[in-house]
């Protein structure tokens, strides 16, 4: 299944989530969204939800940078510290 990612290119969330994009070496295509509504490609996806970044696998579509990491993670693990908790690191850091 192709990694689709919805972000724009300021949010900090986004940068979160292509940086682990780049560490765990998987491939994704990219959707530049705005960062202000409407989002007319983005909204009607999510049901509602209106922040970036979403990653899209085939039907399904994870909300949330953090929720994107777990399911990178799960995808293609990094060992030891670079894991799960590593990622999680990474995330809680860049979020403050």
């Amino acid at each position: 299944m192709d990694l689709i990612l919805h972000h724009y290119d300021a949010s900090p969330f986004s940068e979160k989530v292509r940086i682990v994009f780049g560490m765990t070496g998987q491939a994704w295509s990219s959707v530049i969204t705005p960062n202000i509504m409407p989002k007319p490609d983005l909204t009607p996806l999510t049901g509602g939800y209106r922040r970036a970044p979403v990653l899209q696998i085939g039907a399904d579509i994870y909300c949330d940078s953090m929720v994107i990491l777990d399911e990178l993670q799960r995808r293609a693990p990094l060992p030891g510290d670079r894991g799960l908790a590593g990622l999680r690191g990474i995330g809680l850091w860049a979020d403050r």
